[in-house]
């Protein structure tokens, strides 16, 4: 058998906790889309959004991009979408802050010109801050699913 000495293993769990630590800038909202009319009316879907909250000033308009960090999935009909699923991926999504504050989710799957469903009539967005980061997420969920 070998003998590792004690300090080793300490130093090396040490390491290990270091580098599965979440990140504190990193900012995750869930969300929940209700759709009361239209043709999707009486449907429900859900997703979540993260980004490095240090890159915000917190004065005006400002966006973040795919290129700054900001990660999205969204489960729609049945499929989980992310990020690169955006028809205008890299560009979009975005998502839009003025003074700091959240104003949309600018993330579109479908082909054709781009709606701004979280401030459409009829689809009422809620969203949340996470207070557990490592809580179950459609992305983790569509990692598993690979």
């Amino acid at each position: 058998m070998f003998n590792i000495p004690k300090l080793t293993i300490a130093i090396a769990s040490t390491a290990f906790l270091a580098t599965t630590r979440v990140d504190s800038s990193t900012t995750t909202y869930d969300f929940t889309v209700n759709v009361n009319t239209g043709s999707l009316a009486g449907k429900s879907f859900n997703g979540s959004f993260s980004y490095d909250a240090s890159t915000l000033k917190k004065v005006g308009k400002e966006e973040l991009t795919v290129a700054d960090g900001l990660t999205v999935c969204m489960n729609f009909l049945g499929r989980t979408y992310n990020a690169t699923d955006d028809n205008n991926y890299p560009n979009f999504p975005k998502l839009l802050f003025e003074d700091g504050k959240i104003k949309r989710l600018d993330f579109w799957i479908e082909q054709g010109k781009r709606v701004e469903w979280w401030t459409l009539p009829g689809w009422q967005v809620n969203y949340s801050l996470r207070k557990n980061p490592i809580a179950k997420t459609c992305q983790k969920e569509q990692l598993r699913a690979r």
